[in-house]
């Protein structure tokens, strides 16, 4: 006898495959129409266009545009290898070269995330977790500083350990491929050599400065022994 419940949750790996296939499809063809027209609004209609496919098949993979919009950072943060945000400083000094490198060699992609309509509301959705990872990771070349001051030097490192940072370099200093990774590590390092001066600076400072008197009150107490509870009338 057939076990029918067996056959309706059979899945075919051929099918998987054409599956994965289409959908890699899609989010291809979503990058390079936001390559191409970096101006419009991402759109279902223009991917379904741009693949070849039906419309209903790219609704069928991605049945919000934000869904879509996701795939497509993750594409891209697959391509550039950028999936991870450093959140300790060893971490962070480690992967400014790579990841400047990797933007070196996808220059067209990046330029197309950094300038496109569907690339500025891709990088906006994912602000916040990079924005949280460098400030974990600059918590203790920051921790001498007050609220206003972290956020000062983090602003200056988001600008610099970025995509935007990137382009400056390559486009308005002409730097060269693997030149704004040399520039980004020397500025990052150079940044953090000078918070720990500061850093020792203000301890020797807190050290030197005189304790506050007891007041008279207190000093009193204090040989009265009222302040560990003896001498206290009943």
């Amino acid at each position: 006898m057939i076990d029918m419940k067996s056959q309706r949750t059979y899945s075919s790996p051929l099918r998987q495959q054409q599956m994965d296939e289409t959908r890699h499809r899609i989010v291809v063809a979503a990058l390079e129409q936001i390559a191409q027209h970096p101006g419009e609004q991402l759109s279902q209609e223009q991917v379904a266009a741009r693949a070849g496919i039906a419309l209903r098949t790219v609704y069928r993979h991605f049945p919000d545009r934000e869904d879509l919009l996701d795939a497509v950072w993750q594409e891209s943060d697959h391509r550039l290898q950028l999936t991870h945000y450093p959140e300790t400083e060893e971490e962070l000094l480690h992967s400014i070269g790579p990841v400047f490198t990797r933007m070196d060699a996808n220059a067209t992609a990046m330029r197309a995330l950094l300038n496109s309509t569907a690339g500025r509301e891709m990088r906006k959705r994912d602000n916040e977790r990079r924005r949280s990872a460098l400030e974990r990771a600059l918590a203790p070349a920051t921790a001498h500083l007050d609220e206003s001051g972290r956020r000062t030097v983090l602003g200056i490192f988001l600008a610099i350990f970025s995509g935007r940072g990137w382009e400056v370099m390559r486009d308005r200093a002409h730097l060269r491929d693997g030149e704004p990774a040399q520039a980004a590590e020397w500025a990052v390092r150079a940044l953090l050599a000078q918070l720990y001066r500061e850093q020792k600076l203000s301890a020797r400072e807190d050290n030197r400065r005189p304790k506050p008197r007891a007041t008279a009150r207190k000093a009193r107490a204090a040989s009265s022994g009222t302040l560990t509870g003896k001498g206290e009338s009943k």
